[in-house]
């Protein structure tokens, strides 16, 4: 508020003077085009439709993206399902025939021409056969076995007239051991003239359940007449194509021709297409399979269909570029993104021109302002008499020339003001600090006693205390405290809290005592009702005897040289402030060579972190260290609580203090000790 009313009131004096703290503007007149609010407009304008620009473009890229990907999805798998069926129906019409052969041949008795008949009849009529054979095993011993193969092509032969050992090759072994009929791999057929070929094989069987195999039939199909109707997609652009045949083999790839026999894995290894090895699994377990993956060694991105052909055991594969059909798709948007570009550009210039008008009145507003800003308020603000925003913001800075210097005078008054309350606390703070002794190190003949505290204020002045109080040579009293309040009045009744407590430790021989003077003390003139809790005892450093007693405050906690710890039980009386008490009771124990005695505010154990969560009491011991200083002691468990609650505040006064005892012979800690007694030590308050 001190701020803006400083900015708004520059130049307020003499009308005709200028105030020493206003800077002078160098330029009153209109703002540099670059600057000014026509120019902002226009930009602004076309930023907008930039934005808008490329969102639109980007929605349009995302949309037709997914619809064009989409749609090449559905051709390809269309396309791909399409040329299996057209496959599956030229293979279903072989084995039609060749199942309608073996059931004539099994349930009839037909003589030799009568079987080469039927077989060469069988082989025309089947679209594309290139050639049929057909294995009979004599029914009985009378009976003479047939094994004939028929060609298209009139190149007839006789297995049993050129005693070939048609028993011994693996695929009529495998025939008459199949239950049903299985395609064969492509081979290259010698007899039709170097052509490949692919066979279906039947065995036949007589009817009945376990009837024996009496041999085999089988048709020869042109590889070409498997290929030729899928070979057109091979060629359309971006397209790929791959049949494969039962066994794995490629008969028909564009990298792979059919006559290295290649199967696709060996393929896949031999090229390293990593890519392809799920579509490999989908084929060895004939199922259909759909997905998009990029090709390993091209980086192209695709599309592949995997299509089982039908009952069999073929499969085909057709991939589809995604590339291609994202080229188009960019091209289109490049243009789109042309015609926006123009667009936005001629919008920009529309609304400069209209920037241009509306800014004119806002300009010479400005132009009043820097006229003000000058000091030089002789000269009417225009455009006080419209009804628009520019007539509003006109009457207001007409207003502020009679308001700004009695605000300017506001504000020396309140900076002066404050000026002196920093100084005050100030002062306050570092009276503060001379009160608190410093720690001390008592040496007598083998004991040495360590004395230290720490305070850290919330504010400039706190209302945490502690004092250290010598009144015999081998005696040292010790007080913590924690007033109600924080600020100054708390640091004044911690000052006469203090107070009271040394006087009363001059005087009275054990800690109850003194809290019980220090609670007659303290009653008389409090109308403000303010207290303090406190903690005060005694240690002897040749016996180490100690004595405690507490106004309200945590009892202390004692750690061993060892490394354990127990909190001792002193039971805590009335606070010192709110009215007379006497019942403080007494906790008499031994304070062990290598053992430290800890005591804190409620600063430390109502720590909050970010989430509300209190450091607490049970956190204390870890942050301690057996057979360090007092000092040590103090600093890190301080350090431990900010560690703690960071990054939240610090929200009320901390305070640590230690008393440690060692004898001659108890290993000291490394780092170095306290100033004797009477010397002046480090500063034992911090400000937060």
């Amino acid at each position: 508020m001190i701020g803006g009313q400083g900015k708004a009131a520059i130049g307020i004096g003499m009308h005709d003077a200028v105030p020493n703290d206003v800077v002078p503007v160098k330029d009153a007149g209109a703002a540099h085009w670059r600057s000014s609010l026509r120019t902002r407009i226009a930009l602004w304008a076309g930023l907008v439709n930039v934005v808008l620009l490329v969102l639109l473009v980007m929605a349009t890229a995302w949309f037709a993206r997914r619809m064009i990907l989409d749609d090449a999805r559905r051709d390809t798998q269309a396309t791909t399902q399409e040329a299996a069926q057209r496959l599956d129906d030229a293979m279903h019409v072989v084995t039609i025939t060749t199942l309608g052969m073996a059931d004539l041949v099994a349930t009839t008795q037909l003589s030799a021409d009568e079987l080469t008949a039927t077989l060469r009849a069988m082989v025309k009529a089947t679209p594309g056969c290139a050639g049929g054979l057909l294995i009979l095993e004599p029914r009985t011993r009378g009976d003479a076995p047939f094994a004939r193969y028929v060609a298209r092509s009139g190149r007839d032969r006789d297995f049993i007239a050129d005693a070939y050992a048609f028993r011994d090759q693996g695929w009529y072994q495998r025939t008459v051991a199949s239950p049903a009929g299985w395609w064969s791999e492509p081979y290259l057929n010698r007899t039709a003239g170097d052509v490949w070929m692919v066979t279906y094989n039947m065995p036949l069987r007589e009817p009945g359940r376990g009837a024996r195999t009496r041999g085999m039939v089988s048709l020869d199909l042109p590889l070409a007449n498997l290929t030729d109707p899928v070979d057109p997609l091979a060629h359309l652009p971006g397209w790929r194509v791959s049949l494969v045949a039962p066994a794995g083999t490629l008969a028909l790839n564009p990298e792979v021709g059919v006559e290295r026999l290649e199967t696709l894995d060996e393929y896949i290894a031999r090229a390293g297409r990593s890519d392809l090895r799920e579509a490999a699994q989908a084929v060895r377990v004939r199922d259909t399979l759909q997905y998009v993956h990029v090709d390993a060694v091209s980086g192209e991105r695709r599309y592949t269909v995997v299509e089982p052909v039908g009952d069999t055991g073929w499969m085909l594969l057709v991939a589809q570029s995604y590339d291609l059909v994202t080229d188009r798709l960019a091209q289109a948007l490049w243009l789109l993104a042309a015609i926006g570009a123009l667009l936005a550009l001629t919008c920009m210039l529309v609304v400069g021109t209209l920037a241009r008008h509306i800014s004119q009145p806002v300009e010479s507003l400005s132009a009043s302002a820097a006229r003000l800003a000058q000091g030089d308020y002789g000269t009417p603000v225009p455009h006080g008499q419209r009804r628009d925003e520019v007539g509003q913001m006109a009457r207001t800075l007409e207003h502020a020339r009679g308001s700004i210097q009695q605000q300017l005078r506001e504000i020396e008054d309140m900076t002066a003001a404050r000026q002196k309350l920093e100084s005050e606390l100030s002062i306050a703070r570092e009276i503060q600090q001379a009160m608190l002794p410093p720690g001390r190190v008592i040496d007598r003949e083998h004991a040495h006693l360590e004395a230290y505290a720490r305070l850290e204020p919330a504010k400039a002045v706190g209302g945490d205390f502690y004092c250290f109080i010598q009144t015999d040579p081998d005696g040292l009293w010790f007080a913590i405290g924690d007033v109600s309040d924080k600020g100054v009045p708390a640091a004044l009744f911690m000052a006469r809290t203090v107070t009271v407590l040394e006087v009363a430790a001059s005087t009275h021989p054990s800690p109850e005592r003194v809290l019980a003077e220090a609670s007659r003390r303290l009653v008389q003139g409090n109308d403000a009702c303010m207290f303090a809790t406190v903690l005060c005892g005694r240690v002897d450093v040749r016996s180490g005897a100690c004595v405690l007693a507490s106004a309200g405050h945590d009892a202390p906690l004692l750690l061993h040289a060892d490394g354990r710890h127990e909190m001792l039980p002193v039971q805590p009386g009335p606070p010192l402030g709110f009215e007379v008490g006497d019942a403080f009771p007494l906790w008499s124990g031994q304070l062990p060579a290598g053992a430290t005695l800890l005591a804190w505010t409620d600063g430390i154990t109502e720590a909050f972190d970010a989430g509300n969560l209190a450091f607490g009491v049970e956190r204390i011991p870890d942050a301690l260290q057996p057979g360090a200083t007092a000092r040590k002691q103090c600093d890190g468990l301080i350090a431990r609580v900010h560690a703690f609650t960071e990054p939240a505040p610090q929200s009320d006064d901390i305070t640590a203090l230690a008393i440690r005892r060692r004898l001659d012979g108890t290993p000291a800690s490394p780092e170095a000790a306290l100033p004797q007694e009477n010397a002046h030590a480090d500063a034992t308050v911090h400000p937060a």
